[in-house]
C-alpha cells in the first residue's frame, strides 16, 4: 500500500487525502494550523467558465493539467460529489454544483456569487427570494451589525421585500459582536409575517424558512469548515525534508521524522505559509521555483517589483508551477522530485479570491491525491 503524506490542512489537502484514500493509499495529513480556508465567507466559487480558462493563454493551474474540458468536468463532478459526502459525514452539509452559480447576500446585503454553500445558507439564494417577504434578524446587544441597513440594501439593490426584526439576547457580553453569536440557538421571532428569515451567521437550530447570511472574516462559516476538514489531521510544523536520488524520503517536524512513499505539498499561499513574500516571493520548504506569468521570479529583475508597485495584487499571482501531473518545478523549470506533488493556493497563475478560488484547490488537490496513490 502506498503511503502518502499530505502537508497542509486546508481544502486542497482535504481533497488530496480523500482522493488518495479512495484509490487505496494509506494517508497521513499534517498541518501546523489553520490557513486561508478558515477565513472563507460562506460561499465557494469553483469555476465560472471552464472553456474560457482553457482558451486563455496565461499559465493557469487548470490549463497546465493538459486535460480537455470533458475530462476536467468529469473530475470536478467526482471531486465535488465526494467532497460534499465527506463534509456531511464530518457534520457540515453543503449544497450546490460547480455547473451552476447562485447569488447570496452577505451581512451588508451585498450579493456574492457562489457555487457551493452550506445548507444553512442555501435558502437565501437571492433570486429565489424575489416575491417573498424576508425578515432580517438583528440582535439589540450586537454593535457591529445593523439589520435595518441590511434589509434596506436587500430592498434597494435586489428588489426583495425585506424588513428588520430586532431581538434581544440579554446574556450576551457587554459590547457584544457577531462572533459572540457563534454556537447559540437561533432566537424565536414572536411576531412576523415573513416566509423567509435571514439570520446573521453563527446561530444553530435555524427555524423553518431560516437561513444564514454570508459573512466576512472572522467568519463562523470558515470556523465550521475548518473544524470539519481538520478531523483526522495531525498538528505538526514540517520544517524540512530529506531526499535521495531525486526522491523525497521523509519530512522533518520538530524532533519527529515522518516517512512516506509520496508527498503532497498543500501548504497554501502567504496565509498558510506555503509561500514567503518580501522582496522576492519564495517557497520556504524545498526552495521550489516560484513563477509569475510563466517566468521565474528570480529572472524578472526589477520588473516584478514595478508591477507590484502599480498593483500589490500582482504578488498574489506568483506561485509554484507544475507539470501536467502536478509535480512542482524548480527554478529551471525541471521536476526535482518524482514523488512530490503540489496542490491548492501554493500554485501560481490564478486569483484565489476570484471565481476559481475553491475550484483550483478542490481540483488540483483531488488530482494530486489520485496521482500520488498511483505514483504517476
Amino acid at each position: 500500500m502506498t503511503k502518502v503524506l499530505v502537508i497542509g490542512g486546508g481544502i486542497a489537502g482535504y481533497c488530496a487525502a480523500l482522493a488518495a484514500r479512495r484509490d487505496g493509499a494509506e494517508v497521513t495529513v499534517v498541518a501546523r494550523g489553520p490557513g486561508a480556508t478558515a477565513l472563507y465567507a460562506g460561499g465557494m466559487e469553483v469555476v465560472d467558465d471552464l472553456d474560457a480558462i482553457l482558451a486563455h493563454q496565461r499559465p493557469h493551474p487548470i490549463t497546465r493539467l493538459g486535460l480537455d474540458s470533458v475530462r476536467l468536468a468529469t473530475e470536478l463532478d467526482t471531486a465535488i460529489h465526494t467532497l460534499q459526502l465527506a463534509l456531511e459525514k464530518d457534520g457540515l452539509k453543503f449544497e450546490g454544483t460547480w455547473r451552476a452559480r447562485g447569488l447570496y447576500a452577505d451581512i451588508h446585503g451585498l450579493a456574492r456569487p457562489a457555487n457551493l454553500v452550506p445548507a444553512t445558507v442555501s435558502g437565501g439564494e437571492l433570486r429565489a427570494l424575489l416575491g417573498r417577504r424576508v425578515a432580517v434578524v438583528g440582535v439589540k446587544e450586537v454593535g457591529d451589525y445593523d439589520a435595518g441597513s441590511t434589509a434596506q440594501a436587500l430592498k434597494e439593490l435586489h428588489g426583495i421585500d425585506a424588513v428588520p426584526e430586532e431581538v434581544s439576547i440579554p446574556d450576551l457580553p457587554i459590547a457584544a459582536s457577531l462572533t459572540d453569536l457563534y454556537g447559540r440557538r437561533a432566537p424565536q421571532l414572536s411576531h412576523h409575517r415573513a416566509t423567509a428569515i435571514a439570520f446573521p451567521p453563527g446561530f444553530t437550530n435555524l427555524p423553518q424558512g431560516g437561513f444564514e447570511l454570508l459573512s466576512a472574516p472572522p467568519s463562523p462559516h470558515g470556523w465550521r469548515l475548518q473544524q470539519a476538514i481538520a478531523l483526522g489531521t495531525q498538528k505538526a510544523d514540517v520544517t524540512s525534508f530529506e531526499s535521495a536520488r531525486g526522491r523525497i524520503t521523509s519530512a522533518k517536524a520538530g524532533d519527529r521524522t515522518i516517512r512516506a512513499d509520496v508527498f503532497i505539498l498543500a501548504t497554501g499561499r502567504h496565509i498558510g505559509g506555503g509561500l514567503v513574500g518580501g522582496h522576492m516571493t519564495s517557497e520556504p520548504l524545498l526552495q521550489l521555483g516560484v513563477f509569475h506569468e510563466g517566468q521565474a521570479v528570480t529572472r524578472m529583475g526589477t520588473r516584478l517589483q514595478h508591477l507590484q508597485y502599480l498593483d500589490p495584487a500582482e504578488e498574489l499571482r506568483s506561485g509554484v508551477s507544475t507539470d501536467d501531473h502536478l509535480h512542482p518545478l524548480d527554478g529551471e523549470g525541471q521536476v526535482p522530485y518524482q514523488n512530490l506533488y503540489a496542490a491548492g493556493a501554493v500554485l501560481g497563475g490564478y486569483d484565489y479570491s476570484g471565481p476559481c478560488g475553491f475550484g483550483v484547490p478542490i481540483l488540483t488537490g483531488w488530482l494530486a491525491g489520485r496521482f500520488a496513490a498511483k505514483l504517476q
